[in-house]
């Protein structure tokens, strides 16, 4: 099979290159930047094949090239931007146009193909403020877990408000042309081949304490995480992410447009760090109410209720595999054998705080 993935130098779309190259797919890997040395590395080892190729979603001519070059099977949807708050702050108009116009671009050229499947890829953060725990006495575990039928979303942040009207677009581009196309709303994300790409700049929890665990005290990195609060969320390791959507990318009839791809358990950052220290001599972490000590970003005051995950079960009978134990034995494994990835990172923060 011959899928063409955008975004496939980003997060995501590496680990789903992975997936899908392990089990001898054809990838055809569109992003605007390069893949990193060490994924195209290990790529090679893989029985699938891997034709990278450079492109814009926003420019059409890109678009139009990589789909009459490669005719592909079915399509994946992950190309996005995913600001923090400067970004968010200074451009906005850049996150809006490449999170729908992208859209635009790419299912314009699936009708003209008939392509089959597609699938889009949404974020849990278009639930907004219908999502959150209003009320920090209210339990987390007892929170009503957010479904895809739930309330109307109510997106705050520009990424948020920019990924609602990417699913929206999507989803009336599968009605207008009889799509078979699907939505998919990721969880909170973590996990192997994470980094700032350059268009992703929300690093998790998880990744930003392991690194200062395994890096603090060599670089400008501190030997002690500080969070501004425990990060009670269902965080969802990525390897789940790729099994999750390979399976909706291979079922053979939906049943509905819109799927809901999470964990399905919560737990606490704190606890991770718990294990960290456990593990890695020197390391230490710690809450704080001062926002210019925290170097741990939880991005936000309010943690977002657990997402549902039933519908995707039932239908295409998957189960996350990763919970906390799980995947920090896999994380921590996979991070120590990548070491020279993760130390360019560092390198490359230092230089450009020096600069």
């Amino acid at each position: 099979m011959t899928v063409l993935l955008t975004g496939a130098s980003g997060f995501v779309g590496l680990n789903l290159c992975e997936y899908l190259l392990a089990r001898g797919d054809t990838v055809i890997a569109f992003s605007k930047g390069p893949m990193p040395e060490e994924a195209l590395a290990d790529f090679e080892k893989l029985p699938g094949m891997l034709k990278v190729v450079e492109g814009d979603v926003l420019d059409l001519a890109d678009v139009r090239a990589v789909f009459n070059l490669n005719a592909p099977e079915k399509v994946i949807h992950a190309a996005a931007m995913t600001p923090g708050e400067l970004t968010e702050r200074h451009s906005s108009g850049d996150v809006m146009v490449t999170n729908t116009l992208g859209v635009i671009n790419v299912l314009d050229m699936v009708w003209r193909h008939g392509v089959g499947r597609v699938l889009h890829i949404s974020s849990g953060a278009v639930y907004g403020a219908n999502g959150l725990a209003q009320n920090e006495l209210v339990e987390l575990q007892n929170l009503v877990e957010l479904t895809e039928d739930h309330p109307f979303p109510l997106p705050e942040s520009i990424y948020a408000i920019s990924k609602y009207a990417g699913e929206r677009i999507a989803l009336r581009y599968r009605k207008l042309w009889g799509m078979d196309l699907v939505v998919v709303r990721l969880g909170t994300v973590f996990g192997p081949w994470e980094y700032p790409t350059g268009v992703r700049d929300t690093l998790s929890a998880p990744l930003l304490a392991s690194m200062i665990a395994q890096f603090g005290g060599q670089t400008i990195l501190s030997k002690e995480a500080v969070l501004a609060g425990k990060g009670c969320k269902d965080w969802l390791y990525s390897r789940d992410v790729a099994e999750g959507l390979a399976g909706l990318l291979d079922a053979p009839a939906p049943a509905h447009a819109l799927y809901n791809l999470g964990s399905g358990k919560l737990w606490e950052a704190a606890a991770w760090c718990d294990k960290l220290a456990a593990r890695y001599s020197g390391f230490q972490w710690r809450l704080t109410d001062k926002a210019e000590e925290v170097n741990v970003d939880l991005y936000g005051s309010t943690e977002r209720a657990p997402m549902a995950i039933g519908r995707l079960r039932e239908e295409t009978g998957f189960v996350p595999r990763f919970g906390l134990e799980d995947s920090f034995g896999d994380f921590m494994e996979w991070m120590e054998a990548h070491r020279g990835f993760f130390q360019r990172l560092v390198d490359e923060e230092k230089g450009q705080t020096n600069g």
